[in-house]
């Protein structure tokens, strides 16, 4: 099933990227139905994780906190009910879905001369909507360390000079570090492993750009340090937030928690992307 999954999706991305403007809804609804084939054929996968449930309620009350900062009712909602749907994986448990574009919700306002950092730029799929929402932008920086999807990126957005492209992970210093490479699942991994690589990280704060106006990670789990490699950046500048938190139950609390520790006054706010019985694409949204 593994090897069917595999060529299923590649199948639906190539035949979505060809045939729709706007394929990633196309992807989320491929990914939808072989995980209800899948709950079909293995009814285990839908059982309650004792180690989250032991997690959580450990730290209920800052779980508790966390809903208390954000700044509306369906944010509340949302994160209550994936914290509540990671524990129990129950249906009932997870919060309705609503369509619209990751990391673009609603409340996020683009304007001119945006900044743009995007880490873990993938093969440009979210530059390419950040291009249609602010045509009058005026630089972003794009993080992608996998090589192989680095060429597709390369080749997609290479020869835009106000685009620079960075062969590299974002992390809070400046290192090398042990790497694991998976089609676009790719993650750092500094556990011994024939298969793992080598790759370059670099901070946000080192790169020296003016005025920062909106950082977007999902770097499969790195993302706290790398908010803490952005950490003076983000003070300077106050740039707007899309952080992805669902890489661990550890994410779902720490990741708020930094930010709200900034002492920025940032709104915060967190939307669901996935379907059920997914575990991901859960986003914090802070916005000055």
């Amino acid at each position: 099933m593994i090897k069917m999954s595999k060529h299923f999706f590649r199948f639906v991305e190539k035949l979505g990227k060809n045939l729709f403007p706007n394929y990633n809804f196309l992807w989320r609804n491929a990914k939808r139905l072989y995980y209800r084939i899948k709950i079909i054929a293995d009814p285990n996968i839908v059982k309650p994780d004792k180690n989250a449930i032991a997690f959580f309620t450990e730290n209920s009350e800052r779980i508790n906190a966390i809903a208390n900062m954000l700044a509306d009712e369906q944010s509340k909602r949302e994160y209550l009910g994936m914290v509540k749907f990671r524990q129990t994986r129950c249906k009932k448990d997870y919060p309705k879905f609503k369509y619209e574009p990751e990391y673009f919700f609603d409340k996020l306002k683009l304007a001119q001369d945006e900044v743009f950092i995007d880490c873990g730029a993938y093969i440009g799929d979210t530059v390419d909507e950040f291009l249609k929402r602010c045509p009058e932008y005026k630089q972003i920086a794009a993080f992608e360390p996998d090589s192989k999807i680095f060429e597709k990126l390369k080749a997609k957005h290479g020869n835009n000079p106000k685009i620079t492209l960075i062969k590299a992970g974002v992390y809070d210093k400046e290192s090398e570090v042990l790497f694991e490479e998976h089609d676009g699942y790719s993650r750092i991994n500094n556990e011994l492993n024939e298969q793992n690589v080598t790759i370059q990280v670099k901070t946000i704060d080192n790169l020296n750009l003016e005025k920062v106006s909106f950082i977007k990670m999902d770097v499969e789990g790195a993302e706290l340090n790398a908010l803490k490699g952005a950490e003076k950046t983000i003070i300077r500048d106050k740039p707007k937030l899309a952080i992805c938190i669902y890489h661990s139950n550890e994410d779902m609390i720490h990741i708020a928690e930094y930010i709200h520790n900034l002492r920025l006054e940032y709104k915060l706010y967190v939307r669901q992307y996935s379907f059920y019985p997914l575990a991901l694409d859960t986003i914090l949204y802070a916005l000055p």
